[in-house]
């Protein structure tokens, strides 16, 4: 059974909230102990800007103690800043590859926040996540380059070659604290791997400060997403955001947000996951291909080990040896 302040989370996580709804939010927040326990559940699902946001429209805050009133405040307007100027970073980015001629389509977040969540800070979000099809995304990548992006180190020399067939997405690039991930693909590896540019044929256009910009249709957003949840399922277990965002595109009457998430959180978790995927990744590949990257990801260059382990030159060294378990942990 949900906690009172994690039965109030879930009824508050929506969109919208007719006569009903709205009273029996009330019903709940009598039911409180522990507001500051409420706002800190918030903030780790991710929504605590959509918590603030509702808890103004539905009349809760004068039921809310006032020290927990600023703190989801604070989160909302934190949000609002914060995805305004990942727009305005991402129109340097869409300058950039359509004076390129090079087509993207925005994944995740920003998409989200532009269509279904209003454009009012709602959607919390870090980074920018794009689609470009394999043509494009090495070059697209190489071209931010050019004008100041610096990308994450890669993990090995070796990858350098293979770089478009291995991985979620293309290494992180990273300009004055802005960070955007190039994804050439939205599921599988190898043949198995989605088409991008089906997905970008079938695109959708919107408008963002009078640009133009494209978002994938909702079936395979829908698809994407429900993919990306369960690698953060598996990794930090489930974060009530994602589902949200999910139930908004299905119109499903938000549905998809099961009291599980707080009641049973392991029952999300897929021990299996990692593995797969990454024996996915690797039997996609080419003979040579598969070489090539086993041999870098055993064996990473010192740079990313530094930068992954936060070590000295010496403890890069001791740890060496003990990637070699993930060979072994691939192979059986």
């Amino acid at each position: 059974m949900p906690s009172p302040e994690e039965k109030l989370l879930l009824s508050i996580c929506r969109l919208e909230f007719g006569e009903n709804e709205t009273g029996n939010l009330k019903l709940l927040a009598d039911e409180i102990k522990d507001w500051m326990q409420f706002a800190n559940l918030a903030n780790k699902h991710g929504i605590i800007a959509l918590i603030a946001y509702n808890v103004r429209a539905t009349n809760l805050a004068n039921l809310i103690p006032d020290n927990v009133n600023r703190l989801l405040n604070d989160g909302l307007m934190q949000s609002i800043l914060r995805n305004t100027w990942l727009t305005e970073r991402w129109k340097e980015v869409n300058r950039i590859l359509t004076d390129a001629g090079i087509k993207h389509v925005l994944l995740k977040g920003m998409a989200l926040e532009h269509t279904v969540y209003g454009s009012r800070g709602l959607r919390q979000m870090t980074d920018n996540d794009i689609l470009i099809s394999r043509e494009d995304g090495v070059k697209a990548w190489e071209l931010l380059q050019e004008h100041g992006f610096v990308t994450q180190p890669v993990k090995s020399p070796l990858h350098r070659k293979i770089i478009a067939d291995i991985g979620k997405h293309l290494p992180t690039l990273v300009k004055d604290g802005y960070a955007l991930e190039i994804h050439l693909r939205l599921s599988g590896f190898g043949k198995a791997a989605s088409d991008p540019a089906n997905i970008m044929d079938n695109a959708l256009p919107i408008k963002i400060d009078g640009i133009t910009a494209f978002i994938p249709d909702d079936a395979t957003h829908i698809k994407y997403l429900a993919e990306h949840s369960i690698y953060h399922q598996t990794i930090s277990g489930p974060e009530l955001k994602l589902f949200l965002d999910i139930s908004l595109l299905k119109k499903d009457g938000y549905e998809s947000i099961n009291p599980r998430i707080f009641t049973d959180p392991s029952a999300y978790k897929n021990p299996g996951y990692k593995k797969k995927i990454y024996r996915e990744q690797v039997l996609g590949l080419s003979h040579g291909k598969r070489l090539r990257f086993l041999a870098g990801d055993i064996f990473p260059s010192p740079v990313w080990m530094r930068q992954r382990y936060k070590c000295s030159l010496a403890g890069v060294l001791i740890r060496y040896p003990a990637r070699l378990w993930k060979l072994t942990w691939l192979l059986f």
